[in-house]
């Protein structure tokens, strides 16, 4: 399966591994308003956005019908887990986050 993520500047990243993941989440310490997450794209259409206070907005970009639900992780390692489990094309995993809307 194919992935990339969009650091702070929204560059892309093809297939980035855990460390690089890491390193590019590092990065939203110096988020601000213009910049203010970073992504991760599946190509199943789903996306990850990670925001600076480890809020997180879950949504299928390429589906417009479906609603974008978010949630606040409490924990960085729970970012990162979430973030792989998408990378993998592990839907359902993502699926079960205790998400808000």
């Amino acid at each position: 399966m194919s992935y990339f993520m969009n650091n702070l500047m929204g560059e892309s990243i093809d297939q980035p591994d855990e460390s690089h993941i890491r390193r590019i989440l590092s990065e939203l310490q110096n988020a601000d308003e213009e910049h203010p997450d970073v992504s991760l794209n599946h190509e199943s259409g789903w996306s990850l956005s990670v925001f600076q206070d480890r809020a997180v907005l879950w949504e299928n970009v390429e589906d417009p019908d479906v609603p974008p639900r978010e949630a606040e992780l409490d924990s960085w390692e729970e970012v990162v887990a979430l973030l792989l489990e998408l990378s993998r094309g592990n839907i359902s995993a993502v699926e079960s986050t205790d998400w808000t809307s």
